[in-house]
């Protein structure tokens, strides 16, 4: 516990001026980030916000896109910001690897399956070379700064 309460408070430090907006609109978090313990143990390496279909997901700050493709059968967008990769799925892409997007910049649009059959939600993952991160670090100022009703 005290990791994860030193680690919400430097990272923002870390992170400097940069501006970060959520990727969904109107949305909330539905699931939080549960760390492993271990490189290959069990948790939730991000967190899920509520979506509806084929609704427009957005870059959370300024970066490059790195991937657009599947993994494990899943359509996932990955956009490098510095020493930080967002990973956003199911999201089926609409930006180009190489791409240079802001903050807002659209990406693509949800796809069905990360919640279940007919659920909508987007998995937010965040990393750090190889740590896991809780994206909500980076949307701390985003949700004063916006009128999305984001809990979590």
């Amino acid at each position: 516990m005290r990791r994860l309460l030193i680690l919400a408070l430097c990272v923002p430090l870390l992170l400097g001026a940069a501006s970060w907006t959520w990727p969904l609109s109107n949305s909330a978090v539905i699931r939080g980030f549960e760390p492993p313990t271990s490189p290959w143990g069990p948790g939730h390496r991000g967190i899920d916000l509520r979506g509806y279909p084929h609704q427009p997901v957005r870059s959370v700050g300024a970066g490059v896109v790195i991937f657009v493709g599947p993994v494990a059968d899943r359509p996932v967008v990955v956009v490098q910001h510095g020493d930080l990769r967002s990973t956003y799925e199911p999201v089926h892409g609409t930006a180009q690897v190489g791409d240079r997007v802001g903050p807002g910049t659209p990406i693509g649009t949800l796809a069905d399956g990360h919640c279940g059959p007919g659920t909508w939600c987007l998995h937010l993952g965040l990393k750090r070379g190889d740590h896991y991160l809780d994206p909500r670090i980076l949307l701390h100022r985003a949700v004063l700064k916006s009128s999305s009703p984001a809990r979590g």
